[in-house]
């Protein structure tokens, strides 16, 4: 908006830019906190990195060749094993390809524009919302008969994995609208979800943009949270917790879903949208990075379930010579709290595979304030309930995050999907306004 010749200030409660993007740089390695793999699958997110000269400045996060190079699977009735990645890959891939198989069309048919899930031209709503009402232990329980033992708990840890929650309140829907941004094939699972990454950080993407705005005049404030919002003759008025007040003819909020319920907004938001805000989405996974000793773990990939860590992969040699590992794990808030509990972290971790943790980093999203959980995925039917409300302006506020984006939700590609056509719009109505104020 700034290039656009408006003046714009970002308010912004952290003391920095990237919300749930978050790289740190420890010992001369870099570790994704947050949002980590881009491909050119993502537009607006390939846009950026174009723009900034990132898109041939990649990483790889697989390493072929050290001396762990193979898989590892241990979930219960089953014998625990090592398998070469090409054999696991095969396993995961006919496991999700039955499971998500919903319309017997590799979601072509359910989901053929995954950009415009709700009322596109070639599925009716209802159909739409009859899908979404499934459950992911709704469908397990209806090919779980097609699967080995190895295949359903492989399968369950993945659906676990991916939404952050439980079988009950993940959504058949979200893996429908994954199948289909994935070109409705699990081949491409890897090279667009867990593949490339970004050399300089997502940090460093997220402050180029940054830079760039305020060369072109923005405003900010960081360390600033807000308290309220309210609009009033035209004006929207932004109170922080510490009394500051700013007022603008616009507004765009890019707070989190989980978040939204701290925030008081007067008008009050829609009973719908209030609703919503309640619910919330369910992901509260656990992302830990692990530096081992010795440098054979690096081609290492594993899983275990049950396991406070899921899954484990290789993720490139510190300069020290060590390997680097990220654990994911689903909502354990009950049991588990990372920076409170390290030491379930270290035997999570050795559950996974023998190993010598040297340090672990992270981020907890989930005691996070400004985040309170990770991306968004969403329980059954909130899709068709709430989608279109969460996206919908508020008086004169927008409201602009990847945790309702149309596509690529829960991703950093959203987040830009979002803010985007929100700024568009807002241009578009403050010029509007300039125009009428120089014909009277």
């Amino acid at each position: 908006m700034v290039d656009c010749g408006l003046s714009v200030l970002m308010v912004e409660a952290r003391d920095r830019v990237g919300g749930r993007t978050y790289t740190v740089e420890s010992d001369g390695t870099l570790y994704e906190m947050g949002g980590t793999w881009v491909t050119h699958h993502m537009a607006y997110l390939f846009k950026e990195m174009t723009r900034y000269k990132m898109d041939k400045d990649l990483t790889l996060t697989h390493h072929r060749g050290y001396g762990n190079d193979y898989y590892t699977i241990n979930v219960p009735d089953a014998t625990p094993r090592t398998l070469t990645h090409e054999e696991a890959g095969q396993i995961t891939a006919r496991a999700w390809s039955i499971f998500v198989n919903a319309d017997g069309q590799n979601c072509r048919a359910i989901c053929p524009l995954p950009h415009s899930q709700l009322n596109n031209i070639l599925v009716s709503r209802e159909e739409v919302e009859r899908y979404d009402k499934i459950s992911c232990r709704d469908r397990f329980e209806e090919i779980k008969h097609l699967l080995s033992t190895e295949e359903a708990w492989i399968l369950t840890a993945l659906l676990l994995h991916i939404t952050g929650g439980s079988m009950v309140n993940s959504s058949l829907w979200d893996m429908i609208r994954s199948q289909a941004l994935m070109s409705y094939d699990p081949a491409n699972f890897s090279p667009i979800w867990t593949t490339f990454k970004l050399r300089q950080g997502q940090s460093a993407l997220a402050g180029a943009m940054f830079q760039d705005a305020v060369d072109n005049g923005l405003q900010y404030v960081f360390q600033t949270p807000v308290k309220s919002i309210v609009e009033r003759s035209n004006v929207v008025t932004v109170t922080t917790l510490a009394g500051r007040v700013f007022r603008a003819r616009r507004m765009v909020s890019t707070i989190p879903l989980n978040v939204l319920h701290t925030i008081m907004f007067d008008p009050p938001l829609s009973p719908t949208r209030q609703e919503a805000i309640t619910i919330g989405h369910v992901n509260y996974m656990n992302k830990i990075h692990a530096d081992v000793e010795g440098s054979g773990l690096t081609s290492w990939n594993g899983m275990r379930y049950p396991n406070l860590l899921m899954f484990g992969y290789g993720d490139g040699v510190t300069p020290s010579g060590r390997a680097h590992i990220v654990g994911f794990g689903k909502d354990e808030r009950a049991t588990f709290v990372p920076e409170r509990n390290p030491e379930k972290a270290v035997d999570a971790f050795q559950k996974l595979h023998p190993m010598e943790v040297n340090k672990m980093i992270f981020h907890n999203w989930n005691t996070d304030p400004w985040s309170l959980g990770g991306p968004a995925w969403w329980p059954p039917e909130f899709m068709t309930k709430y989608q279109e409300e969460l996206q919908s302006r508020h008086g004169l506020v927008f409201f602009a995050s990847a945790d309702w984006a149309h596509g690529w939700r829960a991703a950093i590609d959203g987040a830009l999907e979002q803010g985007s056509q929100a700024a568009l719009q807002v241009v578009k109505e403050i010029r509007e306004m300039r125009g009428v104020m120089a014909r009277i």
